[in-house]
């Protein structure tokens, strides 16, 4: 009987789809924008769309600090993913938390993911002194915005959030960095 149950299990783990976590403030919650527009939406449909088979998790949370953010990480972890997407900043900035209190919950963070063996890639190009900190824990850094800044026509009228168009942009960023470590559908 016992046999049974761990094949049981061991089935649904193997059936089960590679998951990317998206973990972040309201850049990753999708401000503004319909739940499906979303970029962790956008990147679900359009890993669909090229044969990948992963689910893609948002957890983002609109005001979200670096510190919230790591309060949430058992969450994140809980869902086993296999690659992580982490995108903070602003909140810190806004909100008076010094540089160096965000790297050190970033370092936190990438060594929590690292530890349970999922592949990081950090959200950056607005904060140099986060894109710094991935990149001497050799994390790829995404060009989150590359593209998006500076045209109005993309971003919502706070003239910071990306809409829906600014986040299918977004999802090319993200494509173009974590492609090479998709594995197609299973």
């Amino acid at each position: 009987m016992q046999l049974i149950a761990i094949l049981l299990a061991l089935a649904i783990q193997i059936s089960a789809p590679p998951t990317i976590v998206a973990i972040g403030d309201s850049m990753t919650a999708g401000y503004g924008v319909q739940r499906d527009s979303s970029y962790p939406a956008q990147l679900q449909k359009e890993l669909g769309k090229r044969g990948y088979g992963y689910r893609v998790v948002n957890q983002g949370v609109t005001g979200s600090t670096s510190l919230q953010a790591f309060s949430r990480l058992n969450r994140a972890l809980a869902a086993q993913p296999e690659i992580v997407i982490i995108q903070l900043g602003g909140n810190d900035a806004a909100q008076g938390i010094s540089r160096e209190v965000s790297r050190e919950t970033l370092r936190k963070m990438i060594a929590r993911f690292k530890s349970g063996g999922a592949r990081i890639y950090f959200a950056g190009g607005r904060f140099p002194h986060l894109d710094e900190v991935a990149r001497k824990e050799s994390i790829p850094v995404i060009p989150f915005l590359d593209g998006v800044v500076g045209h109005d026509e993309l971003l919502l009228t706070d003239g910071v959030h990306p809409n829906s168009d600014g986040y299918a942009i977004v999802v090319r960023n993200i494509l173009n960095i974590i492609g090479p470590d998709l594995r197609r559908a299973f």
